[in-house]
Order: structure tokens, then C-alpha cells, then sequence
């Protein structure tokens, strides 16, 4: 029992470093690893009598390492597609697009922004992204008279919305609690409906509540040379690629990553006859790069938690800590509820809660105690999920759109949370119905 209120006592201790921001999250989780690891008592080399390797360099640093590398690599090829995006300017013709369907009403144009953003989020991820989308909704928003709040909200909510559904995160978290793809991706949709829903009563709520402000937008950058045409049939088929990787992955059960090609590929048909061979193969290659680069915060987090994941199920740590799991784990269906619901905010800053923080050691140790099935535990922690990519302040896509939009990214989470709670329980209600 000792060693395993240590080992707790050091998880909090390093989440606390995280909160203050005096570790950034990627090193804390390496620095985690080793300390349970530690505290644990797994030696640091060794072989047991079988001459298999039982050091935690050999099963939790090497092998951690290497434990997500299909999700890493699923999460490559996303952001490629959406770098391709990008470039091709299939991402920023679907906002324009949107927003000429709204003319200058207020309600309709931010509803049409908030759908058409959480549809290229469904696609693509990470930071860049977020600041592409970003600096063209959100001065679109301003300039046809929504509050700042609302053009951080409509980021924000459909960040949310489309990373529930977003096939290279449903596939990492598969990844990581060892749920079936499909299983996930149920309780991903539902939690995004929710989220789409709440998001909706937000907007509606805040613009009634303001009014329509007038204020004049940030100038939307214009592209030097027009090499990309978006119009005309093939412009029409262009705006479908968000479509294809999800018509391939459920409709037709492809692979992610051969999903993700076809699309490429899609795009790439559609919008580079103009540009030509030789343009077309240099920016395949140049956004191939920016994909990696784009990708390696993520792959990098990805790294840590594989590490996390091994330190934990190693025998002394899981045996340290299984008392201690087992007697706050939930039993019963009202409990599973309650327990989820109520503790919802420890998602948030990296928490215990948290699959990409904390959360991941917590829920492979939930996993291994079998008093939950897997499918319960994981749609446990994908209903919190929603709150943490919303409101986390620790998020970067949080960080970077309160930035933009001159709000305060605390703020901005105590204002958001009384509308996606209920979404969390929504989640879990469904995770009852579903799975127990």
C-alpha cells in the first residue's frame, strides 16, 4: 500500500508541474515513467528465469516507445491530408463557401462556420490547422457582427465536435484503452452529436443574449498565384474529400492509412490539373513534410503515454496500485454515472481523467482490475474527453483561438462548461445503455 500511495503522491506531484506549466506535459510524462518505474521497484535491466527481458529499458522504454506506432503513423497520413487541404485550398474555400450561403445574417452565417469547421476538424488536427481555420471564421464572424466570445465558442465547439469523429483520434484512443475501433467510434459519434447540439444552444443563447456587434475583420490573407482552382465540377468533387476517408474507413471497412491515401489522392486529382505535374509532385512532398511537422507534437505525446501505459501494467506497479484503483472504481451502473459526471473536470490540465495525460495509466489500470468491462471504462473516458477539448486551458488550440480573439482562456473555460457537462452525461448514459 505504501508504494502505491507514493507512486500517487509522484502523479500528483507531476501534474501539479504540468498545471503551473513548469514542465510542458510531453517531458512530464518521460519523467512520470521513470519515477514509477522507481517507485515501483522494476529494475532498471534484467532478465527473469524465462530470459525474457523484465527491465523497464527493455518493456517500458524501448517497447513503450514503439506500443501506438500504427496510430502514430495513422495520425501522419491525417495530417498530411489535411496539409494537402490546405495548400490546395479545399479548407479555405469550404469557410468562404459557408459564408456566402449566409449573406450577412449573423445566426446563419456562425451556425454554417460552426458546421463547416467541424467538418475539416473531422479531418484534420493539430495546431496549424486550428490557426488556418481560425484566422479565416473568425474575422468572417466579426465582420457580420458576432462578439468575440461567439467567434472563440465556434472554434472551440467545433474543435470539439470534430475530433470525436475524427478517424486518426478515435484510432489512437482504440490505441490506448485497447477498445474495438467501431466500439469507439459509437461512443465518439454520440458524445459529437452531443457536443454539436450544445454548441448550438450556445451560439443561440450568446448572439440573443448580444446582439449583433458591428466591428470591422482581420484582412484574410490572399494567395499570390490562383495554381488552385476551386469551381466547376471538379471544384464541387474537391469539396468531398472530408467525406472520403470516413465513406472508405465505415462504408467500405478500408485500412486508416490506404483511407487517408485515397483522399489524398482525391484531391490531388481534383484540384491540380492546372498547377501540373511537376507543381503538383513538389507540393505532395513539401506538405508531406509539413504533416510530419505538424504531427510530431502529437506523435510525440503519443510516445510518452505508450511509455505510461508499460510502466503501469508492469507486475510490482499494477500491484502497488490495484488496492487503491479498486476501492475508488465504480461498480454499479449509478455509480459509473455519478463517478464520471461528477469527476468530469479532472479531464481537465492533464488530469487523472485525461487519456493524454494522466487518464492513460489510470484507465490501463481500471482495464487490468476487470471490474469494469473494457468497453465501459473507455466510454467512461470518452465522455470526459468532450469537456477536456473544449475547455482544457491547457489545450494549444484553446490557448492559440482566446489569444486571437482577445479573451481569457480561463475565462473562456468557466463560461463553456455548464453547456458540455451535460454532454458528458449524455456519454455515459450511453455507455450504460450500450455496454453494462
Amino acid at each position: 500500500m505504501t508504494q502505491g500511495i507514493l507512486i500517487l503522491l509522484f502523479m500528483l506531484v507531476i501534474m501539479g508541474l504540468m498545471v503551473t506549466r513548469k514542465i510542458p506535459t510531453v517531458l512530464a510524462l518521460f519523467i512520470l515513467v521513470i519515477g514509477i518505474c522507481v517507485l515501483g521497484g522494476v529494475p532498471a535491466v534484467g532478465k527473469d528465469e524465462a530470459g525474457n527481458a523484465v527491465g523497464f529499458f527493455q518493456t517500458v522504454v524501448q517497447a513503450g516507445a514503439l506500443k501506438l506506432g500504427d496510430a502514430i503513423m495513422v495520425a501522419i497520413f491525417a495530417g498530411w491530408l489535411g496539409m494537402v487541404m490546405d495548400k490546395t485550398r479545399i479548407s479555405e474555400t469550404m469557410i468562404k463557401k459557408g459564408a456566402e450561403l449566409g449573406g450577412d445574417k449573423t445566426l446563419v452565417v456562425t451556425i454554417i462556420l460552426f458546421i463547416v469547421a467541424s467538418l475539416l476538424f473531422s479531418v484534420v488536427n493539430g495546431l496549424g490547422t486550428v490557426i488556418m481555420v481560425g484566422t479565416i471564421v473568425i474575422p468572417i464572424l466579426v465582420s457580420v457582427g458576432a462578439d468575440k466570445f461567439t467567434a472563440t465558442a465556434v472554434m472551440l465547439f467545433a474543435y470539439c465536435v470534430g475530433n470525436n469523429v475524427n478517424l486518426a483520434n478515435i484510432n489512437s484512443i482504440s490505441a490506448v484503452v485497447g477498445a474495438g475501433f467501431d466500439d469507439v467510434f459509437l461512443i465518439q459519434a454520440i458524445c459529437a452529436v452531443g457536443a454539436f447540439v450544445a454548441g448550438i444552444v450556445c451560439l443561440l443563447i450568446q448572439l440573443r443574449r448580444n446582439g449583433r456587434k458591428y466591428a470591422f475583420s482581420a484582412p484574410v490573407s490572399e494567395v499570390e498565384e490562383d495554381i488552385y482552382e476551386i469551381k466547376g465540377i471538379t471544384g464541387g468533387l474537391a469539396l468531398l474529400t472530408p467525406f472520403i476517408p470516413l465513406a472508405c474507413v465505415i462504408g467500405f471497412k478500408f485500412p486508416l492509412i490506404i483511407s487517408f491515401l485515397i483522399a489524398l489522392v482525391w484531391a490531388c486529382l481534383c484540384t491540380s490539373w492546372k498547377a501540373g505535374w511537376k507543381r503538383t509532385m513538389n507540393m505532395l512532398t513539401q506538405t508531406l513534410f509539413d504533416g510530419f511537422s505538424a504531427t510530431a507534437p502529437s506523435a510525440t505525446l503519443m510516445i510518452g503515454i505508450g511509455m505510461l501505459l508499460n510502466a503501469i501494467n508492469q507486475p510490482s506497479v499494477s500491484a502497488a496500485l490495484a488496492p487503491i484503483i479498486r476501492s475508488i472504481t465504480p461498480t454499479g451502473t449509478i455509480g459509473f454515472v455519478l463517478f464520471f459526471v461528477i469527476l468530469a473536470p479532472l479531464c481537465l490540465y492533464r488530469g487523472p481523467l485525461n487519456l493524454w495525460g494522466l487518464g492513460a495509466g489510470i484507465a490501463a489500470l481500471m482495464v487490468s482490475l476487470n471490474v469494469l468491462p473494457l468497453n465501459v471504462i473507455m466510454g467512461g473516458f470518452c465522455a470526459v474527453s468532450v469537456m477536456q477539448l473544449l475547455c482544457c486551458p491547457t489545450n494549444t488550440h484553446n490557448v492559440w483561438v482566446t489569444s486571437y480573439t482577445g479573451e481569457e482562456v480561463t475565462a473562456v473555460t468557466k463560461r463553456l462548461l455548464p453547456y458540455i457537462w451535460p454532454v458528458v452525461l449524455i456519454g455515459c448514459i450511453a455507455t450504460v445503455i450500450l455496454y453494462m
